[in-house]
């Protein structure tokens, strides 16, 4: 009976042992833990740091960037478009000066020619700075000029009922003109040239009287002479080509 007593009192002590050191760990185990511990803050503080300042990161691109940009490009199409009334008012004034210049008798030729001038200089601008991305339009709106001034100088001529009488010279000119560019025969560059040497003589012989016919014709003039045609680009784009090819 002692020996079984005596047994029984051994192990339960090594329980007792076992549940001590179970429930109250050594001071190394207590500093790894709060090792542990404040590494994992660590780590959590800065991943938190992270994630604040990439959802900042990501959310000015999103909301204040492009609404910038949208104020931008609204700032600059307001701006474009009051700029292209501008040009338009301006072309609207031009004809109405030389309209009413027309109506002056007497004018010195330089004067006339510099009027002239100035006045298709105003056109040219405007025609590039309103169509300048768009060829096929400047190429429309040099043979609304051309026709332009044909249609006013036969009107003028048929009301007046002198299309030959006092306006020989003029009737001429205009002739050579329509001839100049109806023929598909002439070169591209004659025709333009053509287009701007028979204003200046039309000046010197009618004085202001045809002032639109020879301002229309300068203009269609200079459109088609500053613009590239179709033909000449295929055989631009042909050498490049071929230069590419051979090197």
């Amino acid at each position: 009976m002692d020996f079984n007593s005596e047994s029984n009192q051994q192990l339960e002590n090594a329980y007792d042992e076992e549940y001590i050191e179970r429930d109250y760990p050594t001071r190394q185990d207590v500093k790894r833990e709060r090792e542990n511990r404040e590494d994992k803050e660590l780590s959590m503080g800065r991943n938190k740091k992270k994630a604040v300042n990439g959802g900042f990161a990501r959310v000015f691109p999103k909301f204040r960037f492009p609404s910038s940009k949208k104020k931008k490009k609204l700032e600059m199409f307001w701006l474009k478009l009051v700029f292209k009334i501008l040009v338009v008012a301006a072309v609207y004034f031009n004809f109405k000066y030389l309209l009413n210049y027309m109506k002056n008798p007497i004018s010195n030729f330089t004067d006339t020619l510099i009027v002239v001038g100035i006045c298709a200089g105003i056109n040219f601008l405007a025609v590039w700075i309103l169509f300048y991305k768009n060829s096929l339009m400047r190429f429309y709106l040099s043979l609304f000029a051309i026709v332009g001034s044909f249609g006013y100088y036969g009107y003028v001529n048929y009301l007046n009922q002198s299309f030959l009488g006092n306006n020989i010279i003029a009737s001429v000119l205009v002739i050579i003109s329509v001839l100049m560019v109806i023929n598909p025969k002439v070169n591209y560059y004659v025709k333009n040239i053509t287009l701007l040497l028979i204003p200046v003589l039309g000046i010197y012989f009618s004085g202001t009287k045809f002032g639109l016919v020879w301002t229309l014709m300068i203009n269609a003039g200079l459109i088609l002479l500053f613009r590239v045609p179709k033909s000449n680009k295929k055989e631009e784009e042909r050498t490049k080509r071929n230069k590419k090819q051979s090197a």
